[in-house]
């Protein structure tokens, strides 16, 4: 694929790149996860891990107003789904607030000390003493197709990129929500008591 003698055109790079789309997202023979209606509109930077890696890596070297189908596979989604990332944990190291409570099929944030752990997880069971969760993505396993139109493509201007992508690291839990379950640490460990 040349440029036919163009070089002026922006191709979409590994970073840098500010891209904005016009997709449909599948999961392969399967149901739509977005765009069914009307297609979704999204945008990135490359380079953030803003978006599934087989998205981004399908990208590149591609230019505005070009129309793409394509098939990412699990791998590059959300991964495999992974039988030891269902875990049990005992309701105490969970920091509930006050009244709230957990039920199978709910979905809750976490504060993990893994680098690259998931915000959320699945509660797949409430028992008396323990709760089962699900650190896989729910759409661990799945291939995804994508049908989509490159509707912006252009270097990257400072004010696209936030400040918290480039450094990602937070200090503690002073910003829990509400709804927001800490794993092994007490939120309210630095509160008055």
């Amino acid at each position: 694929m040349g440029n036919n003698g163009n070089d002026n055109i922006f191709r979409i790079s590994e970073t840098s790149s500010y891209v904005k789309l016009r997709y449909r997202v599948r999961v392969e023979n399967g149901p739509i996860l977005k765009g069914a209606d009307e297609l979704e509109v999204m945008d990135f930077v490359t380079g953030f891990r803003q978006v599934i890696p087989g998205l981004e890596k399908r990208l590149l070297g591609h230019v505005v107003g070009e129309n793409l189908s394509f098939i990412v596979p699990a791998d590059e989604a959300f991964g495999q789904r992974r039988d030891d990332f269902v875990v049990i944990k005992d309701k105490k190291d969970f920091h509930f607030p006050e009244g709230y409570k957990p039920y199978a099929g709910m979905e809750i944030s976490v504060v993990t000390n893994m680098e690259e752990g998931p915000d959320t997880v699945i509660i797949k069971e409430v028992r008396e003493n323990d709760i089962v969760i699900d650190f896989n993505h729910p759409l661990a396993g799945f291939p995804l197709k994508y049908d989509l139109e490159i509707i912006e493509a252009r270097p990257s201007k400072a004010s696209d990129v936030c400040s918290e992508w480039v450094s990602e690291k937070s200090e503690g839990c002073s910003s829990c929500s509400p709804n927001e379950i800490v794993l092994g640490k007490d939120c309210d460990e630095n509160r008055d008591q």
